[in-house]
């Protein structure tokens, strides 16, 4: 049963990710509701200026009073969530859970305060409660707050409202009925849309991932777990404007290995070099070409600290297998450049090859 009441109220705070998509959709919501607010307690404020309210003669022209004040500490209250929200775009993440949750906290405790204020006014005069009610509502249906909270505040403000009327003008037996159902309404309305929401959010996470991971098989080479071609399109594009320098390389006499050892052995060579030039290169910069064929494009290295690079991945191998490779150096203006990097680079390749492999030029 303790189980059930915590998740039930949300005392489990979520995932940083999933509150994250809860905390966006809270800015979205945020800024649509605050505006509607500020709108509409401007307009009420004017209005209270333009008519008449008769009233008893022990209740003079106070009762418009306390309205307008009511009315500029809603605004007021809606006013700094809206400038809070307007000034933390939800898609750059360039908000504060902590700074959201107060700000919301601040918006909604007014609102629960302002719907008590007004409505007790217009009870004390035998009127209705609807504002009470549709401000409760609001609160209930539209920020995505854990139970824990929302449930509090919505049990607090019903039964303090509760309270007022009963002190000041006493409660029918109609509303003694109505009244805890319409709070158990609210209650459980509250509860099953923040619970249908983070099924959503969890749902987007999930998806996100899934998608993300796709992509990431879909730029990665499955034998030895490099970056592919289409990874390697990608990297260059971000080397724009930058100087780099790309070696491609073979692993020397790979076909008469493949030959005498069997694929198998042939598979682990492959991976042990992929793993050689992925410790000393980064994993970022190295791609797997195709066969045994490998790319590896470095940004602003200079030509000493490429070739000292090559010699550590000659002391790794230890003999057990040779390797050559061809290396070309240069600005990147465009993406245009891939092929003739790789051109420039191959040339010097079977170049290394002709004189006798186990060498890297350019």
């Amino acid at each position: 049963m303790r189980f059930s009441v915590k998740k039930v109220l949300g005392i489990e705070k979520p995932r940083d990710d999933i509150q994250f998509i809860l905390d966006c959709a809270n800015i979205r919501n945020s800024k649509v509701i605050s505006i509607i607010i500020m709108i509409m307690e401007i307009i009420c404020f004017g209005i209270s200026f333009s008519y008449e309210v008769h009233l008893d003669p022990s209740l003079p022209n106070s009762w418009m009073f306390h309205h307008r004040i009511a009315y500029v500490t809603l605004f007021t209250a809606a006013a700094q969530l809206f400038l809070y929200v307007i000034t933390r775009p939800a898609e750059m993440g360039r908000f504060s859970h902590r700074a959201l949750t107060v700000s919301i906290g601040i918006f909604l405790t007014t609102l629960s305060a302002f719907a008590i204020y007004v409505s007790i006014l217009d009870y004390v005069l035998k009127e209705q409660i609807l504002v009470f009610v549709t401000l409760e509502l609001l609160l209930a249906c539209i920020f995505m707050v854990r139970p824990i909270f929302s449930v509090a505040l919505i049990t607090i403000s019903f039964w303090f409202f509760y309270w007022l009327m009963d002190k000041v003008a006493g409660v029918s037996a109609a509303t003694n009925v109505n009244y805890p159902i319409l709070y158990v309404f609210f209650v459980i309305v509250n509860i099953a849309r923040y619970y249908q929401y983070l099924k959503v959010a969890r749902q987007t996470v999930m998806n996100h991932a899934l998608a993300e991971s796709l992509r990431e098989s879909s730029l990665t080479d499955a034998l030895t777990k490099l970056k592919n071609r289409a990874a390697l399109r990608l990297r260059f594009e971000e080397m724009i404007g930058s100087e780099i320098t790309m070696m491609l390389t073979d692993i020397d006499d790979f076909k008469s290995h493949n030959d005498k050892f069997g694929h198998a052995r042939g598979d682990e060579l492959l991976v042990r070099f992929a793993r050689i030039l992925q410790a000393e290169f980064g994993a970022e910069n190295c791609f797997r070409y195709g066969g045994d064929e490998y790319i590896v494009m470095v940004p602003k290295i200079s030509a000493q600290e490429f070739d000292e690079k090559i010699k550590n991945c000659l002391s790794s191998i230890a003999g057990a297998f040779n390797f050559s490779g061809g290396r070309a150096s240069g600005p990147v203006n465009s993406i245009d450049d891939l092929d003739a990097f790789i051109k420039a680079a191959d040339e010097k390749l079977y170049q290394a090859k002709r004189e006798g492999k186990n060498r890297v030029l350019g």
